[in-house]
C-alpha cells in the first residue's frame, strides 16, 4: 500500500514564552534564555500549556552559533534572542573557529537545563542545527556562496570544524538525558542551496553527522526537521520508507511510544511542532542512511 508523504512545512515560527510563565517562576525573559533553572521550568510550562508530552529545548536557533562566536542579543522582553551581527566580515577569517566549550556560557546551560528536565522524569528534546545554518550566523552568506570558487577547500574545512561542534553538542546532549535530537539546518536545504551545493557541503555534512551519532542513539531518537530529511531523500544520501503505527495518539505519544520500542533510530518527512497533534494518518517515516 502507497502512503503519501502529506509534510507541508508551515516556516519558521519564533518560539514565544508568555510573560505568565517567566513571571511564575520570579524571573525575566533573558533568564528563561541562559539560566538552567528558568530553562527548565519553562520548558515543563510550555509541554503543560500545549498538552505535550516532551520537554524542548532550547527555545532559539541561536545557541551555537554564539558559543562560536556570532554577536546575539538577548534583551529582557517577550522576544527573546535576536541576531545582532556577523563576527567575520571575510572567508579568510573562518580559520579562526575553534572548538566549542560546553563547559561555559548559554550552551553549557541549556545542557543543564536537559539535566534538570530528565532527572525531574520528562522526556527531553534537544533542538540542533546543521552547520551551513551555523555558518550563515557567523557570516555573511553571500560571501560564501562569492568565495566558493576561490576559497572552496577553506569553506569545506569550516563546515568540518562546525559538524564537529554539531556532533560533539548531540553527543553531550544525551549524555544529559535527551531523548530526542531535534536537527534542521534551514539555510542548508535543497532549494535554497541547490543540487550541487547541497551534494558537495549542506547535505555531505548532514549526512556525515547522521552517520557519527547513530551508533549513539540507543534508547535514543533524532528527528530530522522535514525540509531537512526531504532534501536527504531527493539527493540520495538516505531512504524513507512509511511504519504503519497505531492510531488513535498524537505524534509526540507516537514517537514516546517508539523510543521505548527502540527499533528506529531516526525519523522525518515531519516537524516535531506537530507533537500535541492526533495523528490523522497513522505513520511515521523512517530514515536509512545509504
Amino acid at each position: 500500500m502507497d502512503y503519501p508523504v502529506d509534510f507541508i512545512c508551515k516556516g519558521e515560527i519564533p518560539e514565544e514564552i508568555p510573560l505568565s510563565f517567566v513571571r511564575s517562576v520570579g524571573k525575566n525573559f533573558y533568564d528563561a534564555y541562559t539560566d538552567r533553572n528558568t530553562i527548565a521550568a519553562v520548558a515543563k510550562q510550555k509541554m503543560a500549556m500545549h498538552k505535550d508530552c516532551m520537554c524542548k529545548v532550547p527555545f532559539c536557533v541561536t545557541v551555537e552559533a554564539e558559543a562560536l562566536g556570532a554577536i546575539v542579543t538577548i534583551p529582557d522582553d517577550k522576544i527573546g534572542p535576536r541576531f545582532g551581527g556577523y563576527k567575520f566580515t571575510s572567508i579568510e577569517q573562518l580559520k579562526q573557529i575553534g572548538k566549542i566549550d560546553f563547559r561555559r556560557g548559554r550552551i553549557s546551560e541549556v545542557l543543564h537545563g536537559v539535566a534538570l528536565l530528565k532527572k525531574s522524569g520528562n522526556t527531553v528534546v534537544l533542538n540542533v542545527e546543521g552547520p551551513f545554518t551555523i555558518l550563515g550566523m557567523l557570516i555573511d552568506q553571500m560571501a560564501i556562496y562569492k568565495g566558493l570558487s576561490k576559497h572552496g577547500e577553506l569553506i569545506e574545512q569550516t563546515l568540518q570544524v562546525i559538524e564537529d561542534n554539531v556532533v560533539n553538542y548531540i553527543l553531550a546532549g544525551i549524555e544529559k538525558g535527551a531523548k530526542i535530537i531535534s536537527y534542521a539546518d534551514p539555510s542548508g536545504v535543497l532549494e535554497i542551496v541547490g543540487p550541487r551545493m547541497y551534494a558537495q557541503l549542506s547535505g555531505n555534512n548532514s549526512c556525515s553527522i547522521l552517520r557519527r551519532i547513530e551508533k549513539h542513539l540507543n534508547g535514543v531518537i533524532i528527528h530530522l526537521c522535514g525540509r531537512t530529511s526531504s532534501s536527504l531523500a531527493k539527493t540520495g544520501f538516505c531512504r524513507v520508507k512509511p511504519v504503519v503505527v497505531e492510531r488513535g495518539l498524537t505524534y509526540g505519544e507516537m514517537i514516546c511510544w517508539l523510543l521505548t520500542e527502540n527499533k528506529i533510530k531516526m525519523l522525518g518527512h515531519n516537524c516535531l511542532k506537530s507533537t500535541p497533534v492526533s495523528m490523522q494518518n497513522p505513520v511515521v517515516w523512517q530514515l536509512e542512511l545509504i
